[in-house]
């Protein structure tokens, strides 16, 4: 395995090699910043006398001849201080003729040439020393073993996102409390879904726990849509992972909702903790994945969200784990001598790390645009401060002070799109902003120049991509250039600052070229009523606790009229937005909006209004289209549809034709029923939708119970016998048990049958499989915890110094 060892900082190197002596010599040793001691940097002492002295020079890449200097210099300082045994350890490149060279500069001191350590030899430790490597994660994170099994064809489309992040921000990886707990639900119960407030580093989490399954040959997939991406490369009997960020979506539950898939969610949750070889990792903030149990029955009783649940937070990052966040931040971002001095000086990091709002994303964005923001070096302490005393002050100061009119309304277009969007529709999109209050028009050549000067602090630009435009399919010829914001956050800030700005809010409404940003608008506008509470808590997460009686604003009273507008009017345009092929890299895909869930939008903002905003011939046609939609769906499209009638269930004027609607929607799934997920949803179109009964339905409900009690008795014995293996026959009779419940029979009819089967299975299975890899792959996280924590706080008891000052004192 090829290392990279330019991804440590010179602590991250001190400490491995801490690390490597420890397991060494089964025994703990020092650590001591530079400058104390005449440069030791570890020590081992032993029944009061020192036994062993090392010194570590992390030059990464480099050669002999170009840290010769510094070696000279440095066994001139130390002359023949030391007696005891001495190790030099650098991540340079040596030969065997370089080390006697060094061992001679070094005449003074016991340095054998045994105890000069270049990059091979650490290589060769590493390998005497594996878990050494392990707790060093930033090492094996972005090994070419690691990326190269990123890279392979089979794996390079679905991983180039996390291949993109990694190499990007795998210098800035921390691992907190939450890494180990995580391991251990995954291993317990193989789903973990990992929530927590905005810029807490659920995503890093995540992609850290991918890629530790990577370094153990598991299969990774993502899941960019819905559950289907997942079903499609599911492969029995092959250890696969997947990860589902943001399942719930970044801003609403209104994103969930137009999947529905929550049955099908809770389904493959199930399915995966019953088996060994499937591990599902899902992110979502915190007040999302509320909303949603509170929202969908079947998350809210699912045994993953409660016993596979990792709240992320403040509490799993210890001090010393903060401070390594912003130290990482600060040496690996090009900040001056001054700025780095401000922080330094009387120890103010300790504030930083203290602080009650210290979050990984507000370092980042502190440290990241400090250079644009205008403040002088000597001043980037009070810099920060001020950002986590008030985090939306940050935004605020770069939006309204350091931009120009021209770049606040592109990213206030961006922020409506949300997603990733082409380059001519986001040209197409500004120009109908501009226009709105007769401005002039930003053309192409100058948008261009724009984005240049926001990527990075505000964007992201994905050149050359081929897009995928279904139907028409792909043409290697269609490339474009794809742009999104960078930040959630920015998103967060735009929302909350529109509430303030209502002449704005006209312009964005009345200026809306997409249907996409009218949805994001109106996203934003339901955010009160109902909904206050969670997004509250959302604001809050970020932006600091609110003052006590202070209202979260919402957009502005009296725009609903307009909001409404402008989702009547682009009801029918084509989308805008963006997202990877799961099969093919540097390819997108359209994101479809279906008129369904146009619709679906209008009606949920229609209710928070008292259902004033629509009129009785437009809620017809939407009943009508819905009705041509089930008459003319496959069997499984027409489940798609049951949001949508639940809202028209609440419109008295629509009951009839709603009623006809539901009719014809059950008609169609008792066409097909040859499996117990078939009687659930033909059952599910009587029992979840509040529609009045017919005389037809009425009949047909009961017949359908009949039929079920009838068809439980004889499926598991089919089923029995069809079955080949434990996956397979765990499946069926928890689809079985799933339907019995729903039909109330699951204490009348009992699949003794299929029990019975799953149990000999399970004993066959035993006899053939050896379990012990994996679990020699997954060490306890218990204990890797205790170990990590014991290893961070490793001093002595007669000079036991401060871990989070000799950190810092290394950027001197």
């Amino acid at each position: 395995m090829t290392r990279d060892y330019r991804d440590l900082s010179p602590y991250d190197f001190e400490i491995l090699v801490r690390d490597l002596l420890q397991a060494s010599h089964g025994v703990r040793m020092e650590t001591f910043p530079p400058g104390r001691d005449g440069g030791v940097d570890i020590r081992l002492h032993q029944n009061g006398e020192e036994t062993l002295i090392a010194q570590c020079k992390h030059s990464p890449g480099r050669t002999f001849a170009q840290i010769k200097g510094q070696l000279e210099s440095e066994a001139k300082k130390i002359g023949d201080r030391f007696s005891c045994r001495y190790i030099l350890a650098t991540s340079a490149s040596l030969t065997r003729q370089n080390k006697q060279e060094i061992a001679t500069m070094f005449a003074g001191v016991r340095l054998g040439v045994e105890d000069i350590w270049g990059v091979d030899d650490l290589n060769n430790l590493l390998r005497l020393h594996p878990r050494v490597e392990i707790d060093n994660f930033k090492l094996w994170i972005t090994s070419s073993a690691v990326l190269t099994h990123l890279l392979h064809p089979d794996l390079h489309g679905r991983s180039s996102g996390l291949i993109h992040r990694i190499i990007q921000r795998r210098r800035l990886y921390v691992h907190s409390d939450a890494y180990p707990h995580s391991l251990g639900i995954l291993k317990e119960h193989h789903v973990c879904v990992i929530s927590g407030e905005p810029g807490i580093g659920k995503t890093t989490l995540a992609e850290t726990l991918l890629v530790k399954f990577l370094s153990d040959d598991w299969e990774v997939h993502f899941a960019s849509n819905d559950v289907a991406d997942i079903e499609k490369v599911w492969k029995s009997g092959t250890r696969q992972v997947f990860l589902y960020d943001d399942f719930l979506g970044q801003n609403s539950l209104l994103d969930s909702l137009n999947k529905n898939e929550d049955s099908r969610l809770g389904n493959l949750v199930e399915r995966i903790r019953d088996v060994d070889d499937k591990r599902l990792i899902m992110t979502t903030r915190e007040y999302i994945l509320q909303q949603a149990q509170q929202t969908h029955e079947r998350l809210q009783t699912s045994r993953a969200l409660t016993d596979g649940k990792v709240i992320l937070n403040l509490s799993h990052y210890t001090a010393k784990q903060k401070a390594r966040i912003f130290y990482n931040h600060i040496h690996f971002t090009e900040l001056s001598n001054a700025a780095r001095g401000s922080i330094l000086r009387e120890r103010r990091y300790m504030d930083v790390i203290r602080h009650a709002n210290f979050n990984p994303r507000i370092i980042e964005l502190v440290t990241k645009n400090f250079k644009i923001s205008g403040v002088d070096d000597e001043d980037f302490f009070e810099y920060v401060m001020r950002a986590l005393d008030n985090p939306r002050e940050l935004w605020e100061r770069i939006f309204e002070s350091q931009l120009s009119t021209t770049e606040r309304g592109l990213l206030l277009v961006l922020a409506t799109i949300r997603t990733r969007v082409e380059l001519r529709d986001l040209h197409r999109a500004l120009n109908a902003y501009e226009c709105v209050d007769g401005g002039r028009r930003t053309d192409l050549h100058t948008l261009k120049m724009l984005l240049k000067k926001l990527e990075g602090t505000f964007i992201q630009i994905s050149a050359d991509m081929a897009l995928d435009d279904q139907p028409n399919g792909l043409d290697p010829r269609n490339r474009a250039t794809l742009i999104q914001l960078a930040n959630p956050s920015f998103i967060d800030y735009i929302s909350s600052y529109l509430s303030t700005h209502p002449d704005e809010i006209n312009q964005m409404a009345h200026g809306c070229f997409f249907f996409e940003q009218a949805e994001t608008l109106a996203l934003w506008e339901l955010g009160e009523a109902s909904h206050s509470q969670i997004l509250r808590m959302a604001f809050d997460s970020f932006f600091g606790a609110a003052p006590q009686g202070r209202q979260l604003p919402r957009l502005a009273p009296g725009h609903q009229t307009i909001l409404m507008s402008a989702l009547m009017r682009l009801g029918s345009t084509e989308p805008c937005t963006w997202m990877d092929s799961p099969r093919q890299y540097r390819v997108a895909i359209r994101r479809s909006i279906s008129a369904r869930n146009r619709h679906l939008v209008m009606l949920i903002l229609d209710h928070k209004y008292g259902r004033s905003l629509i009129e009785e011939n437009y809620l017809a046609g939407v009943v009508q289209m819905l009705t041509e939609r089930i008459d003319q769906a496959d069997l499984w499209l027409i489940q798609q549809e049951y949001p949508l009638m639940r809202y028209l269930s609440r419109y008295d004027s629509l009951a009839d034709q709603l009623a006809a609607a539901r009719d014809l929607a059950a008609a169609g799934m008792l066409k097909l029923l040859e499996h117990p997920e078939h009687f659930q949803s033909a059952l599910s179109v009587f029992r979840d939708l509040d529609i009045s009964p017919s005389h037809w339905s009425e009949r047909s409900e009961k017949n359908l119970r009949r039929r079920f009690a009838s068809f439980a008795l004889e499926w598991d014995w089919e089923e029995a016998g069809r079955v080949n293996n434990v996956a397979e026959c765990e499946t069926s009779l928890f689809c079985l048990q799933e339907a019995l419940v729903d039909f109330e029979l699951h204490e009348s009819v009992q699949p003794v049958a299929l029990t019975d089967r799953l149990s000999m299975l399970q004993d066959e299975v035993a006899q053939d499989l050896d379990f012990g890899d994996e679990e020699s792959n997954e060490s306890d996280p218990g204990e890797r915890e205790r170990e990590e924590r014991e290893g961070d706080t490793a001093c002595s008891s007669e000079e036991p110094g401060d871990p989070i000052d000799e950190l810092f004192q290394t950027l001197i």
